[in-house]
């Protein structure tokens, strides 16, 4: 056997054995399973680290090399609370599963009653009887996207404006209305020409002749109506 043959022969051996001991000795086992990222946002999240450490299906003992990244990320993104998910093996022994969590940014009326939070994307995951105080309670129907174009239109209003709203009714992309404090309601319409609508918004409510108006109808901002 020439040299370049015997080199050969030992790489595949010495692969081989590296494999057996990482992947099926006793040599380099998980001893310890690390969460971070777990927090009861807003006071609506149930999920604990010791819940995720079950869900990922890791088991303390078995050999490190064998921990499936991929397999144990895809089990816990099907938590609808649950945005990314890092999973980093820290040889020799510990495995850190690190998550990043969903906001609660909206709320909308659920079924049954209570109300279900989500995020900015329109995702809900958690169902409660009180919204968090700050979000605003969207009475839509549950698409991801209305959900998501309505917290956007939201997020654009002075934050004087915010502050009062109580809730939003947005039963379709174009027919979206502030319901503020004191009984005001501002009819927004769809999402187009925004910067224009909080021009107008901000003329309206600067004129003291609108000191008592209770509704200011944005939609066509060329041609505002108030009463």
């Amino acid at each position: 056997m020439n040299r370049k043959k015997t080199y050969i022969v030992a790489t595949i051996i010495l692969v081989s054995l590296l494999a057996y001991l990482l992947g099926w000795s006793g040599l380099m086992t998980v001893d310890q399973i690390k969460v971070s990222g777990v927090s009861k946002t807003q006071k609506v999240s149930t999920l604990t680290a010791k819940k995720v450490i079950k869900l990922s299906g890791i088991k303390i003992g078995q050999p490190i090399a064998r921990v499936n990244a991929s397999s144990v990320k895809r089990k816990l993104l099907a938590l609808p609370q649950v945005l990314d998910v890092n999973v980093n093996r820290q040889l020799p022994s510990s495995v850190l599963i690190e998550l990043k969590m969903r906001k609660v940014e909206i709320a909308v009326t659920a079924s049954g009653g209570g109300f279900l939070v989500g995020d900015a994307s329109g995702v809900t995951f958690a169902k409660v009887k009180k919204v968090p105080r700050g979000v605003p309670i969207i009475k839509t129907s549950t698409s991801k996207f209305l959900l998501s174009q309505t917290l956007q239109v939201f997020q654009t209003l002075p934050t004087k404006i915010q502050n009062r709203v109580i809730s939003i009714d947005a039963k379709t992309r174009d027919s979206i209305t502030f319901n503020l404090t004191r009984g005001v309601q501002i009819i927004w319409g769809g999402s187009e020409e925004q910067g224009l609508k909080i021009e107008v918004l901000n003329q309206l409510l600067a004129d003291p002749n609108n000191k008592n108006v209770k509704n200011f109808d944005i939609s066509s901002p060329l041609a505002p109506t108030v009463r």
